[in-house]
């Protein structure tokens, strides 16, 4: 095994983790819109933030710094918070669609499953 296939599967399994955070800070982000999530606006910033730096080409630094400051601020209502959030959740996915394209983030194990 050559340097250059663990590399690719290095990125490929960050790839993977990436997409799996932006599926599950999206099912936080249905709950919480729907008034069912527990994780505060805080929180799903903090975890927006995260998904932001593992996709650093995706979203401007400066952009993030600001919309950060208006969820953790107490000038507006959770609801707006939350739009914050899914703008900027929607910025990565749109971002990643266009260098991507569209893909499952269980379609792996299915493979898997299926092969074995």
């Amino acid at each position: 095994m050559t340097g250059r296939t663990i590399a690719e599967r290095t990125a490929k399994e960050s790839s993977l983790k990436g997409r799996r955070e932006l599926a599950a800070l999206n099912d936080a982000l249905t709950l919480a819109e729907r008034g069912l999530g527990r994780q505060t606006t805080a929180a799903l910033m903090a975890r927006l933030l995260r998904i932001a730096a593992m996709y650093p080409r995706s979203v401007d630094d400066t952009l993030m710094w600001q919309v950060t400051d208006l969820v953790t601020g107490d000038d507006l209502s959770d609801a707006v918070k939350l739009t914050l959030i899914r703008m900027g959740w929607a910025s990565i996915v749109q971002a990643q669609y266009k260098v991507q394209g569209l893909r499952m983030v269980a379609a792996p194990r299915r493979r898997q499953a299926a092969a074995a």
